[in-house]
């Protein structure tokens, strides 16, 4: 990139509950609505397949990248010990490459529920390439609700360089979609236990780049 855009790039990452995110993701691919180019995109490797059935799929091909060594499948619980040990380390480095030269495809939709979600594990590696001041990082929820829209889209402007005196006319949600929840109580405290270390490392690197 640094090659083919030889001046500083303005990056803007959005991100959202991790846990909504893959609900939202899941209920996407899986649908049958939608143009055949759509349908394409989304691929149809999720289409038979459960929303635990997929969680369960990703995170043993996580346990078998050794990417996530001190999470127990089983029980649902993080050895915070080795979590803290493992975090940032050349194993953890090494680990991720394979679990994305095995299982990130570029031909469809269809995966990555939960590891789209592991924000800080993903940004890292842009982190190191280029320097924090040409990222902005936006909150779906927060910063995109239609209150703020106008005032989010002004930062926006101002962070690429446009000017920033152009009214939006509608900041109505786009691109929505009404789905059934796909999983139950006992797997969203699964979940919400499995984020909790990975939103915690988010909030700490959030931090980071705000300063």
């Amino acid at each position: 990139m640094k090659l083919v855009f030889p001046w500083p790039i303005q990056f803007l990452i959005l991100w959202r509950n991790p846990i909504q995110r893959a609900e939202s993701h899941y209920a996407m691919v899986t649908s049958t609505e939608g143009t055949e180019a759509q349908l394409k995109t989304r691929g149809t490797e999720w289409r038979n397949k459960s929303f635990a059935q997929v969680v369960q799929s990703e995170l043993q091909q996580m346990k078998d990248c050794g990417l996530i060594p001190y999470w127990d499948m089983e029980g649902g619980l993080c050895d915070q010990d080795a979590f803290d040990s493992f975090l940032n380390s050349p194993q953890e480095d090494q680990a991720w490459d394979l679990y994305l030269e095995r299982h990130v495809p570029l031909n469809t939709g269809s995966y990555g529920l939960l590891a789209r979600g592991l924000y800080a594990l993903n940004l890292r590696p842009w982190l190191k390439a280029f320097d924090k001041k040409q990222f902005l990082v936006l909150n779906l929820e927060g910063d995109l609700h239609s209150d703020a829209v106008q005032s989010t889209m002004e930062r926006v402007f101002d962070h690429v360089g446009v000017p920033s005196s152009f009214e939006l006319t509608d900041v109505s949600p786009q691109n929505t979609r009404e789905y059934e929840p796909k999983m139950d109580l006992e797997l969203f405290d699964y979940l919400t236990r499995f984020f909790e270390p990975h939103n915690q490392r988010w909030e700490m690197m959030l931090q980071s780049l705000s300063s």
